[in-house]
């Protein structure tokens, strides 16, 4: 529940990290726990950025903190809503459970005790009984009347041809500047 690293041995116990996925998850952690307020992550490609930031970090949020709302960004809706899948089933496992037992994801037929039906989709999910949640989106898309308290950006850019287009990297920083800033609600 402390920390993100040892919450990832007991959800992925394949996970051997090395040194610096130590380093890697204490900066997640200390960001999980809102001790570092804004973090850019660069690490080559396969080097487990993404099961750390994208995967692991936002599951580990909502079961600290059930009200949270996360978005999650990537080049493409299908690339984002795999993340969505794959934090979803994370989320799912009986491990995740035992640690976090408050935070779980509604079934097809999962309602509140006031008969309440909750999100649980390929782009969004909403945590049983709380506020909290997680959407998934592509850069494009639309998080309109959705207040975000964390938004995981990964992979940008779908190919280094993207990344190096002027008007590629313009259309990029034009959603973050309109779409997704102005989210944020806890500022």
């Amino acid at each position: 529940r402390e920390s993100l690293l040892r919450f990832t041995f007991a959800t992925m116990p394949t996970f051997a990290p090395a040194d610096f996925h130590r380093r890697y998850y204490d900066m997640l952690t200390r960001f999980a726990t809102g001790e570092i307020k804004k973090l850019m992550v660069f690490m080559p490609p396969q080097h487990g950025k993404s099961e750390g930031s994208t995967r692991r970090l936002p599951a580990f949020i909502l079961g600290r903190n059930p009200d949270c709302k996360i978005a999650i960004a990537s080049y493409a809706a299908t690339k984002a809503r795999k993340f969505n899948r794959e934090i979803q089933r994370i989320i799912d496992t009986p491990e995740y459970n035992e640690i976090f037992p408050e935070t779980h994801l509604s079934s097809s037929s999962i309602f509140s005790d006031n008969g309440t039906a909750y999100i649980r989709t390929a782009e969004e999910c909403e945590i049983v009984d709380h506020a909290g949640g997680f959407k998934t989106v592509g850069v494009g898309g639309a998080l309109t009347g959705d207040p975000v308290d964390v938004l995981i950006m990964d992979d940008l850019y779908k190919d280094a041809k993207s990344a190096w287009s002027p008007v590629i990297r313009e259309n990029v920083r034009d959603w973050y500047e309109t779409v997704a800033e102005p989210r944020f609600h806890n500022q």
